[in-house]
């Protein structure tokens, strides 16, 4: 246990951020996923829906700091190609 209050806090504060982080990181997994599932499908709609909440998810990462901006982007570059090259098979 800490001897200091604030080392107490922060240590409560590193694992609410831990909790935000890992949940996020999780949700923008499962999107990217259902994304590529919704590409290999071929329903165009799916498709767009899929991928906006994607990126939704990718960009509130980015803006709550769980990712730096330029791995968001990326991130949503790798989500186009993926599904631009599902659809062209």
């Amino acid at each position: 246990m800490p001897q200091i209050k604030a080392r107490a806090k922060h240590i409560r504060q590193t694992k609410k951020r831990t909790r935000r982080n890992r949940r996020l990181k999780e949700q923008v997994t499962k999107s990217i996923r259902a994304a590529l599932e919704a590409a290999r499908s071929g329903d165009e709609e799916e498709i767009q829906q899929a991928i906006s909440r994607a990126y939704k998810v990718i960009d509130k990462a980015s803006k709550v700091g769980t990712f730096h901006a330029r791995r968001a982007d990326r991130k949503k570059s790798l989500i186009a190609r993926q599904v631009a090259k599902i659809q062209a098979e």
